[in-house]
């Protein structure tokens, strides 16, 4: 069975993830403009695990080349990153969020 298939029967009877999606994926992911064409991202990891997840991240950045700062606050820790050129960003969203699922059934959105 192709894993995107799942009919209501088979979630009836699955059991939800304590935690879904990769460890290192980010609770909240921002990306902005800043002057002549470069980006700045911010990841923010919430809870007991966001200190350790963002600074796994930070190694998982500093692995492709990308270099991270890890802010703690109150609620856990922030990833800054920037400023970042266009080919930058994309690495880094890679790096947060895994490669994009190649899916042939897939249909182009509007251009």
């Amino acid at each position: 069975m192709h894993p995107r298939a799942a009919t209501q029967e088979l979630v009836h009877y699955s059991a939800l993830p304590a935690e879904t999606g990769p460890l290192w994926a980010p609770d909240r992911l921002a990306v902005w403009p800043l002057e002549g064409g470069r980006y700045g991202i911010d990841a923010q990891y919430f809870g007991s695990t966001g200190v350790t997840r963002a600074e796994r991240q930070a190694q998982r950045l500093a692995s492709a080349g990308l270099r991270a700062g890890v802010q703690l606050d109150g609620e856990g820790a922030l990833v800054r990153l920037g400023p970042l050129t266009h080919g930058a960003v994309w690495i880094a969203l890679e790096s947060f969020l895994g490669r994009a699922i190649e899916d042939s059934g897939a249909t182009p959105g509007p251009s």
